[in-house]
């Protein structure tokens, strides 16, 4: 009996030994938890020199805020600390072949989201130039199909064309454009302009800049703010209304808001930030609601202009479409 029970005690203290190193063993997921939030209307410091986020030529002055959102990912996440952090909705689970796709490098992944980040300025500055009806120049970016590098796309089959949406409807058949190439007009037949490799850019008159030297964030996420943060710096009135704005979206030249990851997260931090309004992408508002605080408003939006009219209707006191 006094043998058996040693046994015992030690398949005991083995099984014991076992599940603690199954538990505190690193598991194939990463771990979303809000992120610092910045406003993009305000300035941020780097060595005693002082970095104003968008500055013009001209500007507005805003009471409020208008502030960017982030999420911090923990790599290293054990068994334990999934099951806690699974129970929460201020964290979220993330396979982590999603977040780091096999293959590819830590530093591959990181000048991705830097390029991710810089892309987004570009497509945020482009929005806010077409939001504001500053013309749009359709440059020819390779040659192709009768099309040179360096052309300017002024019309096709006759029609005077402005922006990229224009042009969808000729995608898929042959036409004729109308390009200015040396500072001369000049017709090309027989051009499909699905095939050609197409830039739109708009005029800026207002000598935008946008200074990320002191925010330490990548990924495109932060698009839809720095747009709002354009169109308020350069027209007149506070489209801040002196509340705290927050929000997230990627965006595209043409002012489209599309989805991004960790609006549970981004939500929270906001509320961190004493946010009274949140901007969400359509996309994500069935999981933007979950984690809502009662006296935050989240808005549902799915373009530049929906949230720019939103803000507008909330300083007014009017309704806004909300998630």
């Amino acid at each position: 009996m006094r043998r058996r029970g040693i046994t015992v005690l030690l398949g005991a203290v083995l099984v014991a030994l076992l599940t603690w190193q199954a538990l505190t063993m690193d598991v194939a997921y990463v771990v979303f938890s809000p992120g610092p939030t910045e406003d993009v209307l305000g300035a941020q410091e780097v060595e005693g020199v002082e970095h104003q986020i968008i500055t013009a030529d001209t500007e507005y002055p805003s009471e409020g805020q208008l502030r960017l959102t982030t999420v911090r990912v923990k790599q290293s996440v054990t068994l334990v600390q999934a099951l806690k952090y699974w129970t929460s909705n201020e964290y979220a689970i993330v396979p982590r072949d999603l977040v780091y796709p096999p293959g590819e490098s830590e530093e591959e992944i990181a000048e991705e989201q830097e390029a991710d980040w810089a892309e987004s300025q570009s497509n945020a500055e482009q929005a806010a130039l077409a939001y504001l009806g500053e013309p749009a120049v359709i440059e020819v970016l390779a040659d192709s199909g009768g099309l040179v590098a360096g052309d300017v796309i002024t019309a096709v089959d006759g029609t005077a064309v402005t922006s990229l949406q224009d042009l969808a409807d000729y995608a898929d058949s042959e036409t004729t454009v109308t390009v200015t190439r040396a500072g001369a007009p000049v017709e090309v037949p027989a051009v499909t302009l699905g095939d050609a490799d197409l830039q739109s850019t708009h005029d800026d008159p207002y000598g935008i800049e946008i200074d990320t030297e002191a925010l330490d964030i990548g990924g495109p996420s932060a698009g839809l703010i720095f747009a709002l943060g354009i169109v308020d710096r350069v027209t007149e009135g506070d489209l801040t209304d002196g509340k705290v704005i927050a929000g997230t979206g990627e965006i595209d030249p043409e002012g489209n808001v599309g989805g991004i990851g960790g609006i549970q997260q981004k939500i929270t931090g906001s509320a961190e930030a004493g946010a009274d309004v949140f901007l969400s992408p359509a996309s994500n508002c069935s999981d933007a609601v979950t984690v809502a605080p009662d006296d935050m408003t989240i808005v549902r939006v799915e373009t530049l202009a929906d949230a720019v009219s939103a803000l507008e209707s909330l300083a007014a006191g009017g309704e806004v479409t909300t998630c």
